[in-house]
Formats: structure tokens, C-alpha cells, sequence
């Protein structure tokens, strides 16, 4: 940067201007923070609404930040357009310099904001992590996965890869539920079953259809893979629903004399997939 325009920067602050870059970001942040607290609550009161208040948080959160600089520097600072240029160029020079990542993170950030391939409150899966998206910052996401853990990912490498979402901002979505059988059981009946089971979960979104199907496989000898696909009432129930339905339906195996219990807890193999 040069003497001279370091130097009309430094003239262009005061200790009046000084205090009132402070107290201005210092009410950004409350605004921000508030706004929050009435995202949270609101979002806590009208479940029905949950996902469409907690995606638009972020999206606000950020306008109100670009709003917020824009004000600090073209109003309160207020540097002639000379000083102005100079020190974006040199800005853009230092940071393109020493904090690419950083960079590359906050324009991934941006561009997932405005094209919204996930939102807060998604359940997506971001290469081995799954789980429901609970921030969208300008350097990285938070998933809260199902093991209670929070998963921290950089916004770079999650739009340099195949991002897998299970709801697509609505409140329910499909949860398979997977088993493989003994071929020489009814499928028919086993149908009906599974159906049933499905239909009677106080998990289950019934204004959505019940999906069975059936196929033929083979693993040392031949077996009726059978999946269960149903709808939740809403994305936090996923593992609910999804072991209430395997609870049901092995319980009416047993009932109805197709196995055993200690063949339900041997050869058969349950197995749970989401998608």
C-alpha cells in the first residue's frame, strides 16, 4: 500500500468514527443473535414450518452482514474513492495470497446459499457423514448426525462432491427398511405383513404410500430380499420409524408362525437404509 494513501486512511479515522464502527457491528451482532432466538422459537412453535424458517436464517444472517460492511465503510468510514480502490486491491492481493482456502470456503458458502442444493434442517449425506443440517456458515456446514455427534465440513470440499439429500426441505421423507428371508416363505403374505406393519407405526406418514417390493437373491442359497418403504412424519423420527417397523414386523413372523424367535434373532438379517 502507499505512504500516501496509508496515510489518508489513517487521517480518515477519528475516535468518533472509531466508536462508531463499534457500537455499529456491536448491534449487528445483537441484531443477528436475536434474529436467531426468533428463528429457534419460532421454528420450535410451528413445526409444520420448522424447515422453511431455519433454511431462511442463513440467507438473512448473511444479507444483514454484507448490508452491515457495506454501511461501515461507504457511511461511517467513508474514504475518499481513491484510498477506496487501493485498499481493496490490496486487500484482494494480500488475502489471494495468504488465504485461499479461506477464500474458496466463504465462495463455496455464498454459492450454496443462493443455490440452496440442501437447507438447514435437511437430512443429507455428505460422503461417509449423515445427518441433519443445523448450520450453514460462510466457511463451513454442521451436521448433527444420529450418534449425537456434530460434523464439521468445510463448504469447499462439500461442493466438490456428490451431496445426497433425503428430504429436500420437506418435513417427512422415505425411510427403507431392508430384510432378507427364507425363499420358501408366502411372499404374498409377507407382503400383507410388511404392509401392516408399516401402516400401524405412530411414525408413519400415511398421506404419503406404503411401498413393498420383493426380489429374488441369492446368498448361499436363495432368499426373498424384501424392503419396506415408507414415509416419516418428520425427519428427526427417521431411526424411530425405521426400528418400530422392524419391531412390528418381526413380531408378526413370530405371530403368524413364519419363524421362530430364535430364527428371527438368527438367520434372519434385518438390515435399516435410509434414503
Amino acid at each position: 500500500m502507499q505512504d500516501e494513501t496509508l496515510k489518508s486512511l489513517i487521517d480518515n479515522f477519528s475516535f468518533t468514527r472509531i466508536l462508531a464502527v463499534l457500537i455499529f457491528f456491536a448491534a449487528t451482532w445483537l441484531m443477528v443473535r436475536i434474529l436467531r432466538f426468533a428463528a429457534e422459537l419460532l421454528a420450535g412453535k410451528f413445526s409444520r414450518y420448522r424447515l422453511w424458517i431455519s433454511s431462511a436464517f442463513p440467507v438473512l444472517r448473511l444479507l444483514i452482514w454484507i448490508s452491515a460492511l457495506a454501511i461501515i465503510i461507504l457511511v461511517i468510514i467513508n474514504p475518499p474513492v481513491n484510498t477506496l480502490l487501493t485498499i481493496i486491491a490490496s486487500a484482494g492481493l494480500a488475502i489471494g495470497l495468504g488465504a485461499q482456502d479461506l477464500i474458496r470456503n466463504v465462495i463455496a458458502g455464498i454459492l450454496i446459499l443462493m443455490d440452496r442444493p440442501f437447507r438447514v434442517g435437511d437430512m443429507v449425506k455428505v460422503g461417509e457423514h449423515y445427518g441433519e443440517v443445523t448450520n450453514i456458515g460462510l466457511r463451513a456446514i454442521t451436521l448433527h448426525t444420529f450418534d449425537d455427534s456434530a460434523v464439521t465440513i468445510p463448504n469447499a470440499l462439500v461442493l466438490g462432491q456428490a451431496v445426497a439429500n433425503s428430504n429436500s426441505g420437506a418435513l417427512d421423507e422415505m425411510v427403507v427398511v431392508e430384510f432378507r428371508l427364507p425363499a420358501t416363505l408366502d411372499v404374498v403374505l409377507l407382503r400383507e405383513l410388511a404392509r401392516e406393519a408399516a401402516a400401524c407405526s405412530p411414525y408413519v406418514y400415511l398421506k404419503k404410500p406404503i411401498i413393498i417390493t420383493i426380489e429374488d437373491e441369492f446368498q448361499r442359497t436363495f432368499l426373498t430380499h424384501l424392503k419396506i418403504k415408507a414415509y416419516v412424519l418428520d425427519i428427526r423420527l427417521e431411526r424411530q420409524l425405521a426400528s418400530d417397523i422392524s419391531e412390528r414386523f418381526k413380531q408378526e413372523l413370530i405371530r403368524h408362525g413364519l419363524m421362530t424367535e430364535a430364527m428371527v434373532l438368527g438367520p434372519l438379517q434385518g438390515s435399516l437404509a435410509a434414503s
